[in-house]
């Protein structure tokens, strides 16, 4: 058995084969550091624990690779050094940690980690070698918008996922409820806490979960411990689930209250959250959307997937202020039309209650009417053997189309204006009209005068 220069002497080894700290754990790192700020402590529940925890630091193995598989990724661990810190009484191992991190549930590594612990072999801490380190360095990227730094192999994973959903749902708690004096819960973790992200003693708890049945469940599971609860969210469950609330909690979606209350300043970031780290760089530009949306082109195969989805249920939570808004939220019920008859003809019955956004739809077009939108125009077409007429709504030479939305019976009644439908079927390339609506929403066309929500 080798010992470093300098051990002290009447140290307890934890066994005479091995050296390897004991209660390597985010959760004692967290009992002794929960006044840390809230980034510091989210970087720390994303290292790799259940790895190092398993890392070998006898001073005999410095220089020799470690191999560790863990949850079938395979690492590659190398400690560097190891020194005594006679100022705190502990031991600190620089350690190497190397993996391709190939897939959206595991992290590249490339990077040194220093861990300390005790002469009896306890864990005492645990922080990167670096001032900064890859993560932070990807959140500066993400949030200054400079997507050309960011490399996808390493941004689309579920780590990066964790670490930007919390610090957008903080940030706009943040801003949202300034009236309150919001302080980071000491205890509050990334995954999985019964305790809030932000509260404001017993006035007001603000809690996150990235899909909407785990924030009800929060919300129900919190209530009476502060005079409010809300719970944010960002994606929609897709299924029915229980939705009832006990009295003084709420819940809603990230992306309805960035729109309603912040003016939307994060809904580039939060689609970003929504599309499973998709780059606004990896998709089509309107450019080369626009002739296949106006029929000109022929439309290359296009596959709806969960993303559109997630994005279309968020988008029509936003208040409409705007030509713009409004043909991205029509698109979004595009996507919805084409999404529930996928389902549906695969027997997901459940998924039709769904199709209460075409209450939104209706809305939509009440207040289109009003606004008198310059390239917007709407009228409706009795249908044979169909007792509601179908709704047309022309924004800039493209038509959409819906059924079963009340205020078509209100225009087909009025008299007014019959137009010709373009004959572009919008459903079958329901993905691409929404990357289009969206591209056309991001390039900043004038708002109107009077918003809906």
């Amino acid at each position: 058995m080798s010992f470093p220069k300098g051990w002290p002497l009447g140290i307890t080894r934890q066994s005479e084969g091995s050296l390897r700290l004991r209660n390597v754990k985010f959760e004692n790192w967290l009992s002794s550091h929960g006044q840390k700020a809230a980034h510091e402590r989210w970087l720390r529940e994303l290292y790799p624990w259940p790895v190092l925890a398993q890392v070998e630091c006898d001073a005999a193995q410095i220089g020799r690779p470690q191999r560790i598989v863990y949850d079938g990724v395979e690492f590659q661990v190398t400690l560097k050094a190891v020194r005594f810190q006679a100022d705190h009484g502990t031991y600190k191992y620089r350690l190497f940690v190397e993996s391709d991190g190939l897939g959206w549930h595991s992290r590249s590594y490339a990077d040194e980690f220093d861990m300390c612990g005790a002469p009896d072999g306890s864990f005492v801490t645990l922080f990167h070698a670096k001032k900064e380190e890859s993560l932070e360095k990807i959140a500066k990227a993400f949030f200054k918008r400079s997507w050309s730094d960011l490399s996808p192999d390493a941004f689309k994973t579920l780590a990066v996922s964790r670490f930007l959903a919390a610090s957008i749902a903080g940030g706009v708690a943040e801003e949202t409820f300034r009236a309150y004096s919001l302080t980071h819960y000491p205890q509050a973790r990334l995954i999985g806490a019964s305790v809030p992200m932000l509260a404001s003693g017993d006035d007001l708890w603000v809690g996150y979960r990235f899909f909407s049945e785990d924030a009800y469940e929060w919300a129900r599971r919190s209530a009476g411990n502060a005079a409010r609860v809300v719970a944010l969210y960002f994606a929609d469950t897709k299924y029915q689930f229980k939705t009832d609330l006990p009295p003084g909690t709420t819940v809603q979606s990230i992306a309805q209250l960035d729109s309603s209350e912040l003016g939307g300043r994060h809904g580039d970031l939060i689609r970003v959250l929504l599309r499973g780290l998709e780059l606004p760089t990896e998709t089509l530009g309107r450019e080369q959307l626009a002739p296949i949306i106006l029929g000109h082109t022929r439309a290359p195969a296009s596959t709806l997937v969960e993303a559109d989805v997630h994005e279309a249920l968020a988008a029509l939570k936003r208040p409409c202020d705007s030509k713009s808004e409004l043909r991205y939220q029509l698109a979004a019920a595009v996507v919805l039309n084409a999404w529930i008859e996928s389902e549906r003809r695969l027997g997901f019955s459940q998924r039709k209650k769904f199709y209460a956004f075409k209450e939104k739809i209706n809305s939509l077009a009440n207040w289109a009417m009003t606004a008198e939108l310059p390239g917007v125009r709407l009228w409706a077409e009795a249908l044979p053997h169909s007792k509601t007429p179908i709704l047309y709504i022309r924004v800039d030479d493209v038509d959409f189309s819906f059924h079963a939305i009340p205020f078509a019976r209100r225009l087909l009644d009025s008299g007014g204006s019959q137009l010709t439908w373009s004959g572009v079927r919008l459903k079958p390339i329901a993905p691409l009209v929404l990357a289009w609506a969206r591209a056309l929403l991001d390039a900043g066309v004038p708002t109107a005068s009077r918003p809906h929500g």
